[in-house]
């Protein structure tokens, strides 16, 4: 069998490289009408994260990156992770290779904060996460034939985003159902991965729909040092999505989408076993978008969204946890547009229910599950007061509360923003500006019973930034951001509970997208971070002091194929020399695929293909800590697959 796997992996290698050195010359006369349509690139990629509004990324005058659709097929990349690990300022916390640890989203952090907003379509996925909102469950993350493009704002958000919007915000943007087409993906690999894929989308009249189904198993990896670690997860997501358009200019949504995982392993760090392990999560949204005139638009969603999830093991004082969440949201936005002024305003309501947490209330006299609701007004207008210059400025109040559990009452807040730009040039822009943030503590913060803490009060801070952007010509973008955030208080994690901690952290991010000639483009970013907070282990070794990430395509004829990854330089903690197995290391993948005839599409991937030794999580810091106890990350892993469209 470990021959087998090897002869696969050597083909899988060799396919890749060979694609990306010979393709040119090799299909340069199988060119068609529709491989020329495929190659259309737009390096000014138009976004909506950064003002709510759809802005190109050099006019957006914020920070911020995008993954479009081109750039997930190319690298068949099949999870958001995957797409994120290509984005400057953007670094996970995993628990090894074996996601059956926590079977999530593991410890996203942007610009140093693990206090992140998670959108879908620019409406939050889950709420009252607190300074735990880095780690997500989403049925999206998992299935990418049904994403268009992942956005990421890095930086405080907080007047348009609300709670939690610290670091940063990721929006996950579906695909619109704008033509008829069925999609079968089937791939295998190494380490006993294999996964089946469905998507099919269509259109009759007014009516649109689109379909998703995807089965993902995967068991035990080796690390790059060639240790074993045993792990089983089954995944499985599904979905469903129905657009009727009663007009030209008045359109709904309806929306279901579901994810679930079973996982089993081995914590090789407690030497005990974890079992029967699992996570679901369910999404069901609602949207009204109408646009009034040349000038007003409005955009109403209803979603609600449930996370039930287990985790244990056989010793049962390690690490035994359920959770039970059901969440509620309404949100309502205005848009309104003149030549001066985009102005945006509206409110949203979330409301979040712990389906397992009971406390006994003495004004209802009897056990109530534990709640949390928050009501927000926010506006800001982006006003060009004299011709290329723009003074933004944004107002968000928060009104939150609880019921069902004694304790501390919730204040309310209003976080503002400022900035202003100049368009020095039609090339060149600037901008500098302070943003606010406010982040309400987890319901998991405040009800666990061996953590929580029932007084634990808000976080709150600022960021402060200066950006520039320059576009050379229509191939060469650069970006450059630099920030300080300060947060006058947050939520850390002692070993007697949650508490109120201060914290700072500044740094930069640069990104240049580059088209380089007819066939090729390149991403390149490199992000510098220092950051410290009270009671956060993250400087004892976590943080990288430089992170630099890249990416390049290729896509000629019949023939894709891409190469990413990271730089990773670790910022060493003195106290802690043996915490890590190493503390810089390079990540390369690559992808290639040959289409051979209109429908079909042959590929090959290889992830960490110079099979380094490295880990994201680490016990060494922890008492009892020993040199060589952490998470190791999967070495050399391949994949092979066949794709066809209908």
């Amino acid at each position: 069998m470990k021959e087998t796997y090897k002869k696969k992996l050597y083909m899988a290698v060799t396919s890749s490289v060979m694609a990306m050195s010979f393709a040119g010359y090799a299909f340069a006369a199988s060119t068609t009408e529709d491989d020329t349509d495929s190659m259309e690139f737009t390096l000014d990629s138009m976004v909506v994260t950064a003002s709510r509004i759809p802005t190109k990324i050099t006019d957006a005058k914020a920070d911020i990156s995008v993954i479009t659709r081109k750039d997930i097929e190319q690298m068949h990349i099949s999870s958001v992770e995957e797409a994120l690990r290509t984005v400057p300022g953007v670094q996970f916390l995993n628990y090894g290779g074996n996601g059956g640890m926590n079977a999530n989203m593991s410890g996203v952090r942007i610009n140093g904060s693990k206090e992140i907003v998670v959108l879908v379509d620019g409406v939050r996925v889950n709420e009252f996460q607190g300074s735990d909102s880095g780690y997500f469950y989403a049925a999206l993350t998992n299935n990418m034939d049904n994403v268009e493009r992942v956005e990421v704002l890095r930086g405080s958000a907080g007047t348009l985003y609300g709670s939690g919007a610290k670091g940063g915000v990721i929006n996950i943007i579906t695909r619109k159902v704008n033509e008829t087409k069925t999609s079968i993906d089937v791939s295998s690999g190494n380490f006993s991965t294999r996964e089946y894929k469905l998507n099919t989308m269509g259109r009759q009249g007014k009516l649109g729909y689109n379909v998703y189904y995807d089965d993902k198993h995967s068991g035990d990896f080796k690390d790059g040092s060639g240790v074993d670690w045993k792990s089983d997860i089954d995944s499985t997501s599904a979905g469903l999505k129905f657009n009727y358009d009663i007009t030209a200019d008045h359109k709904l949504t309806l929306s279901y989408d579901k994810t679930k995982a079973d996982f089993n392993g081995r914590d090789h760090i407690y030497n005990n076993n974890y079992y029967n392990g699992y996570h679901d999560s369910y999404t069901l949204t609602f949207k009204d978008d109408i646009t009034l005139s040349d000038k007003w638009s409005n955009s109403f969603t209803y979603r609600r969204s449930s996370t039930e999830g287990k985790y244990s093991q056989n010793d049962l004082s390690l690490f035994n946890a359920d959770l039970s969440y059901t969440y509620d949201f309404i949100s309502d936005q205005v848009t309104y547009l003149t030549n001066r002024h985009n102005v945006v305003f509206g409110v949203d309501y979330a409301a979040g229910k712990d389906d397992d947490a009971k406390e006994f209330t003495a004004h209802s006299g009897k056990y109530e599950h534990f709640k949390m609701k928050n009501t927000s007004y926010y506006v800001q207008d982006d006003w060009e007061i004299i011709p290329h210059v723009t003074l933004s400025g944004g107002l968000r109040h928060d009104r939150p509360s609880n019921s069902g559990q004694t304790g501390a009452s919730i204040e309310t807040h209003t976080s503002k923003s400022y900035k202003l730009s100049w368009d020095v040039t039609k090339k060149d822009n600037i901008y500098a500006g302070r943003s606010g943030f406010f982040i309400l503590p987890s319901i998991y913060q405040i009800t666990n019973k061996q953590y929580g803490n029932a007084s634990l009060k808000p976080a709150f801070g600022r960021t402060s930034t200066i950006g520039y952007s320059r576009s050379f010509d229509d191939y060469n973008i650069f970006t450059f951001n630099w920030f300080e955030t300060k947060t006058e208080r947050g939520i850390g994690l002692t070993a007697a509970g949650y508490v109120n901690t201060k914290g700072l952290s500044r740094g930069w991010n640069a990104q240049f997208m580059t088209q380089l000639g007819e066939h090729w483009n390149a991403n390149l970013g490199w992000s510098h971070l220092y950051q410290y907070e009270d009671e956060d282990t993250y400087s004892m070794g976590y943080s990288p002091k430089n992170l630099a990430t890249f990416a390049v395509y290729y896509d000629y004829a019949k023939v894709k194929a891409g190469l990413d990854g990271y730089y990773f330089v670790r910022r060493v903690n003195d106290d802690y020399p043996d915490g890590w197995p190493v503390d810089n290391y390079a990540i390369f993948n690559m992808s290639a695929s040959y289409a051979p005839t209109k429908n079909i599409s042959i590929y090959a991937k290889a992830n960490n293909i110079f099979d380094k030794m490295y880990s994201e999580r680490t016990h060494v810091i922890y008492p009892n800590g020993r040199p060589g106890d952490w998470y190791s990350m999967p070495g050399r892993s391949f994949v092979l697959g066949m794709q066809v469209n209908f």
